[in-house]
């Protein structure tokens, strides 16, 4: 200890300086690292309130996504964006904080209250383990919001079943290792009543994302346009014809340059709602025209316009031939269109 009168170094067991004799200074007491009064599991209200900050931004980050992949689509392609893209784009943002606990510093309501969300080794809880955790969680507490939480708590305790489900924990980030590792491995067991619940909520989530695809996919998402009923039935009975040519695809190897080739006739077309068909030889392109319905005249709102098909090839080593048509149109809006039939095959047309 250095004397602070006459710079002498002393051995730290002394209390006079040896040089001058003046009083050293007595020895600082040993602070307790802050980590050491950190609680190594967080309360309960910390965590919810870490998990609303998640839920907000997971619900923006869907929006942002979502609203970011079509407008990007529609920049480039000129057209409104596919509904699986952007139904693409909402997951990822509504994985988002799952993402973010499996490969970053935690989610953005875990940083902010100092929390991490990690397996029994201490570690990261990996991809999987993360995604399986965050479907569990909050799907089930906005399901069931209050009562839910009040029934996994009794028979799940301040753990809840999503962190049981998945073999993860909810630890502070500024605890120390050492005693994180020691109360992971002091965590209690669930009991068969837990075992249950947690068959239970795996079934209630697999009815909840039933009934969502369900209501995204069945829902009437052509009711605002009337057209496209008629562009589905035109869609229906253009089928032998796309046939044929396949026919004619895999027996010759090219793709049909006339009707006669083809084995259409325009009396054919005409019964079946058509006036026209046009072939490209070079691309495989059947490009449709509308006829109106006997008795109507002009006054179809699609006479005249036209459904393009463009075949799909099969990859040689799987036997070749014409895969799927690809259905378009290069004048009827895409509003006017089921959404099948909503490809941008019509610009092959030209």
């Amino acid at each position: 200890m250095q004397c602070p009168k006459c710079n002498w170094q002393n051995p730290a067991s002394h209390t006079h300086c040896f040089s001058c004799h003046a009083p050293l200074p007595a020895p600082a007491a040993p602070r307790e690292p802050r980590a050491a009064n950190v609680p190594v599991i967080p309360g309960i209200w910390p965590r919810l309130t870490a998990s609303v900050v998640d839920a907000a931004t997971m619900i923006a980050a869907m929006f942002a996504f979502s609203w970011a992949a079509s407008l990007s689509y529609e920049t480039l392609r000129g057209q409104p964006a596919p509904l699986p893209l952007s139904l693409a784009a909402g997951l990822i943002g509504l994985l988002l904080p799952a993402l973010m606990d499996a490969w970053g510093s935690g989610s953005p309501g875990k940083r902010l209250f100092k929390q991490r969300v990690v397996a029994r080794n201490g570690q990261s809880p990996g991809l999987l383990r993360s995604l399986w955790r965050h479907l569990l969680k909050f799907p089930l507490n906005l399901a069931l919001p209050g009562v839910f939480h009040h029934i996994q708590q009794a028979i799940f305790g301040d753990r809840a079943l999503h962190n049981w489900a998945a073999g993860t924990y909810v630890v502070s980030s500024q605890a120390d290792p050492r005693r994180v590792q020691a109360a992971l491995a002091q965590a209690r067991p669930i009991s068969g009543a837990g075992k249950f619940l947690l068959f239970t909520a795996g079934a209630v989530v697999l009815l909840l994302a039933g009934f969502v695809l369900a209501a995204l996919t069945l829902g009437p998402r052509d009711a605002d346009s009337p057209l496209a009923a008629d562009v589905r039935r035109l869609d229906r009975v253009s089928q032998p014809v796309r046939m044929l040519a396949e026919n004619h695809y895999r027996s010759t190897g090219k793709f049909a340059a006339t009707l006669q080739a083809l084995g259409v006739t325009r009396e054919s077309l005409a019964s079946s709602g058509f006036s026209d068909l046009e072939l490209n030889p070079v691309n495989g392109v059947l490009r449709f025209t509308i006829a109106a319905p006997a008795g109507i005249d002009d006054t179809f709102p699609l006479a005249g316009k036209h459904l393009v098909y463009l075949p799909e090839l099969r990859a040689e080593r799987k036997g070749g031939g014409i895969r799927r048509w690809q259905c378009g149109s290069d004048d009827i809006a895409p509003n006017d269109r089921p959404y099948n039939c909503r490809h941008a095959a019509g610009a092959a047309a030209h």
